[in-house]
């Protein structure tokens, strides 16, 4: 089923962009996740290519000053049809959006410019266009005491959030890191607010309590790439052994990899074992050496 999409002034996105992946050190060390590739081509260009088939957006980047050059680098060469706005020190992921509150337009999505979505976006959409109220995508999962669990009543309204619950009587949905918001909706909650401020810690309970919160439920399957398990989840599906760049790879015939990836210009040497790890690129593995749950950067 397809959806005429009417965005009209909905279509600036600010995609949150300042996260480090400090788990996927040292395959990260110096770039930001956002990034970081996934079968070579960059985690942000995935975000915006997926909006950019339904509508014409603007993307907006927030970015970490740290980053600077890596972000004017990429606008520069890779992707013009962006705006990078940099916050001169960390101010949580709420707080940027509230400190430029007022240079905002009346209404915008927000990201999390670090996930893989494979999701129902134009149904999400299509109900961010109905819903008088903000909205957070939200998603159910199997083991809700990993996360921030939303508890949400007949009217699809976000009446609580509780963090990591000890089970899972309080439902199993959890937010998407995908909001649609109303700026009249946070200038009438923005004098409770501190920066640095966070969506999930501050804005979002605040919303909650006056009544101007409401969630879409999602479907479909989402994938934060910020662990070893998961970088490696989002290049190899169950049915395949490993995923290796086709850039300038030479692996030694008797060497032996299982559910690893191995990425650009890299050598692997003889009798080498590689389980469950990433190669970062331009690395060379010695002979005989044994890698197992290992990120691995020799250059």
């Amino acid at each position: 089923m397809y959806f005429l999409i009417s965005l009209k002034k909905m279509n600036e996105i600010y995609l949150l962009v300042g996260g480090e992946a400090t788990r996927l050190q040292p395959l990260s060390s110096e770039i930001p996740k956002a990034l970081l590739t996934v079968k070579g081509e960059r985690i942000i260009d995935k975000i915006i290519n997926q909006f950019s088939n339904l509508e014409k957006f603007n993307f907006n980047l927030i970015c970490s000053i740290k980053h600077k050059k890596l972000w004017n680098d990429y606008k520069t060469n890779h992707n013009n049809n962006v705006d990078l706005h940099f916050e001169k020190v960390k101010l949580d992921t709420a707080g940027y959006i509230v400190e430029n509150l007022d240079s905002m337009p009346d209404s915008f999505y927000c990201m999390n410019g670090d996930l893989l979505l494979n999701v129902d976006l134009p149904n999400f959409i299509n109900a961010c266009i109905q819903s008088p109220n903000s909205l957070i995508a939200s998603f159910e999962v199997q083991d809700p005491t990993r996360y921030g669990v939303l508890k949400i009543n007949s009217d699809n309204k976000v009446e609580q959030f509780i963090e990591k619950p000890k089970d899972s009587s309080y439902g199993n949905s959890i937010s998407l890191g995908l909001y649609h918001f109303y700026k009249k909706d946070i200038l009438h909650i923005r004098k409770n607010l501190k920066i640095p401020c966070s969506f999930e810690k501050e804005v979002f309970p605040e919303l909650s309590k006056a009544d101007l919160l409401s969630t879409y439920t999602v479907s479909g399957d989402m994938l934060d790439v910020g662990t070893l398990e998961s970088y490696i989840s989002a290049h190899v599906p169950k049915e395949e052994d490993n995923w290796i760049s086709p850039n300038n790879v030479q692996i030694s015939n008797s060497a032996i990899i299982k559910n690893s990836v191995i990425l650009d210009n890299c050598i692997v040497e003889d009798n080498v074992t590689i389980v469950d790890s990433i190669i970062s690129s331009n690395s060379i593995i010695r002979r005989d050496s044994n890698i197992n749950k290992e990120i691995i950067r020799t250059n």
